[in-house]
């Protein structure tokens, strides 16, 4: 299967891009005949990768949300990828797929399970074309997710099997419960009058680690995938507050996400596009851990790392300090670009929208060390500007390419009425 498929080609895959003859850069222009084509090139570019990191440079851009569906499109319906994993929480995946597979409305669906980052125009669009594509294909896209920022629906996964006695029903009802809390202190914190009890979430966490870990032990090897995932979904969600109690301060959240996205393309054993941001594709950490890095070490050449990046325009944010499901967005305009930085570099090219591929390229500036922007999905002010600038970094160490487009807007973001 998927796994032979890859033996045999893995001498192939370590030398992508060179023996096709693709070149190593892209040209395209926005919403236009050119950028179609590009699309296609750069899916031949990345078509033989088990996983494909897809990144965005800020966690608000129309654009960047509209090339990467146009290349996922390619790479499901051209290259037999089946997973398509978003930088949200698994067990509310579970039941977005199941509302892609089904007639109910996917605006509301979108709104009631996924983090309100992907709750655009854009996401639903790509969500509409894989409900039709599923419909008429027996091997279906699934739809999944890896964060841990909630854990409830994951103990609801549990809590549908029945099969295994009243012992099995109480732990994961206390799984539940513990679940329960974690979310709601996450959710808590956008309120300014709440006050976190830290030892509060460790005790929780440790106590839902523990439970899983049993329920695993006595469990695990007789649940089915879904339930699987789900259990080990809720293991690693726990696992921070966990290491927490033993004063160890290590475990990141990226380091739990490529555990999580490990887990899902092992167990589906089928190859798998990520919608995250640029911070966590990344090879190497970039002011966050950078989840690319663990997935290198698991996949080695088969994972590749594709940025996006922008330097004009407007983006979208909350003003909130959580990310959860019901945020509120506005557009805020790009700020003004650094000075000897990777956005001024990229963006004095002649060509003003491109790809490049680091791994055959010889242009020596991707080699150069400069500073780098990066967006999350708060807006950005005076006290909060010195947290997206990065230290100075090699791109072509960083990532495995880059799509760069000059002038983007904000997302377009569904109601919240």
């Amino acid at each position: 299967m998927l796994k032979k498929y890859f033996l045999l080609n893995l001498i192939l895959i370590s030398s992508i891009g060179f023996s096709q003859n693709t070149k190593v850069e892209i040209q395209f222009q926005t919403h236009s005949t050119s950028q179609t084509k590009a699309v296609k090139k750069i899916s031949e570019h990345i078509k033989d990768y088990v996983i494909v990191g897809l990144g965005e440079g800020t966690h608000g851009t129309k654009e960047f949300n509209e090339i990467r569906s146009e290349i996922s499109k390619q790479l499901i319906s051209k290259n037999d990828f089946r997973i398509v994993a978003f930088e949200s929480s698994y067990g509310d995946a579970v039941f977005l797929n199941e509302a892609v597979n089904s007639d109910v409305d996917l605006k509301e669906a979108l709104k009631k399970y996924m983090t309100s980052i992907w709750q655009t125009k854009e996401i639903n669009t790509l969500l509409e074309w894989i409900r039709a594509y599923n419909k008429n294909h027996k091997d279906k896209v699934i739809i999944s997710g890896f964060d841990t920022d909630s854990l409830t629906k994951s103990a609801e996964i549990l809590k549908k099997t029945d099969d295994f006695g009243k012992d099995y029903s109480e732990m994961t009802g206390e799984i539940q419960k513990k679940a329960m809390l974690q979310d709601g202190m996450w959710e808590k914190q956008n309120d300014p009058s709440f006050r976190l009890n830290m030892k509060e979430v460790i005790k929780n966490g440790t106590e839902g680690y523990i439970l899983t870990k049993k329920v695993d032990s006595l469990y695990g090897k007789k649940m089915d995938l879904s339930s699987k995932l789900a259990l080990e979904h809720l293991e690693l969600g726990f696992k921070i507050p966990y290491e927490a109690s033993k004063k160890n301060y290590d475990v990141s959240r990226d380091f739990i996400m490529a555990e999580m996205i490990k887990n899902i393309q092992s167990g589906y054993d089928k190859k798998m596009i990520l919608f995250a941001h640029d911070g966590h594709v990344a090879l190497k950490p970039i002011l966050v851990d950078g989840m690319g890095g663990y997935l290198k070490e698991k996949y080695g050449n088969k994972y590749y790392a594709l940025a996006t990046a922008t330097v004009l325009g407007t983006y979208s944010a909350t003003a909130d300090p959580r990310a959860v499901k019901n945020n509120k967005y506005s557009s805020y305009p790009l700020p003004k670009q650094l000075e000897n930085s990777w956005e001024e570099k990229l963006g004095s090219k002649k060509s003003e929208n491109y790809f490049v591929d680091f791994r055959s390229s010889n242009e020596e500036i991707y080699g150069k060390a400069f500073k780098m922007r990066l967006l999350g999905y708060n807006p950005i002010t005076p006290a909060t500007e010195k947290f997206t600038i990065t230290e100075p970094l090699k791109l072509n160490e960083c990532f495995d390419g880059i799509i760069f487009i000059k002038h983007t807007n904000a997302a377009e973001h569904l109601s919240t009425d």
